[in-house]
């Protein structure tokens, strides 16, 4: 069996079989199509990316759905499920500090596959309510390069920035109210070392991107930021 495309965008209110001549099951992806072939209508409607040989250097594309996580018992709680909120929140952390780039709330592309670390993570928040898929994959097209670029630049600047928000902030509070801003840039730290090495891993394939100076200014805001916690 050849390889397929991956078609990533926005599918609400369309049908799944317009494009892949069948509906999708439920236990498939919500916003991920998996495609044999590429028609000038995928092309104009999607992102799309190639699957990969297993050998080949290439990116990964990982997509989840959740439908419900967990409820923590307490006082008063009367529902053991809940709609998924904050989760997507801290699975975008822990794949920014991947250096992953965010295609939409629930679609990321990554230089390695993260999917076991997002999997233990969900596991254990939504147990039986999830899906999750990775994709060794390139871009298709140039439009779909393009989303690569600006989905990693994104991340890396919004590390960049929050490192020096955090350190701005840690210079003008005084030392008796500086433990809630020093968790955050502590954890900020530990996020922005591990997108360094993940670059310097993959500086050949970054390189290959057309993204340029992705260690240098990880590496100046995280000076920046140890700077201002041993001020």
């Amino acid at each position: 069996m050849g390889l397929s495309f991956i078609a990533v965008g926005w599918t609400r209110g369309l049908s799944s079989r317009r494009f892949i001549g069948r509906y999708k099951s439920l236990e498939e992806l919500r916003d991920v199509l998996k495609l044999d072939r590429v028609t000038s209508a995928t092309a104009r409607r999607f992102y799309l990316f190639e699957e990969c040989p297993p050998s080949e250097s290439c990116l990964w594309l990982l997509s989840f759905d959740i439908k419900l996580v967990k409820v923590k018992r307490s006082k008063g709680s009367s529902k053991p499920y809940r709609k998924p909120s904050h989760e997507y929140t801290f699975i975008k952390e822990m794949l920014y500090s991947r250096l992953c780039g965010s295609v939409d709330m629930s679609t990321y592309v990554c230089f390695d596959d993260e999917s076991f670390r997002v999997r233990g993570y969900l596991d254990l928040v939504a147990p039986g309510f999830y899906k999750l898929e990775s994709y060794h994959v390139r871009p298709y097209d140039g439009k779909t390069l393009d989303l690569v670029r600006r989905a990693l630049e994104e991340a890396v600047e919004e590390l960049a920035g929050r490192a020096e928000q955090l350190a701005l902030r840690l210079r003008s509070l005084r030392p008796g109210n500086r433990a809630r801003a020093r968790a955050g840039a502590l954890k900020l730290v530990e996020m922005l070392r591990s997108a360094i090495e993940v670059a310097r891993t993959h500086r050949g394939e970054i390189e290959g991107l057309g993204l340029a100076g992705v260690e240098s200014k990880l590496g100046g805001a995280l000076e920046l930021l140890e700077g201002a916690l041993g001020a």
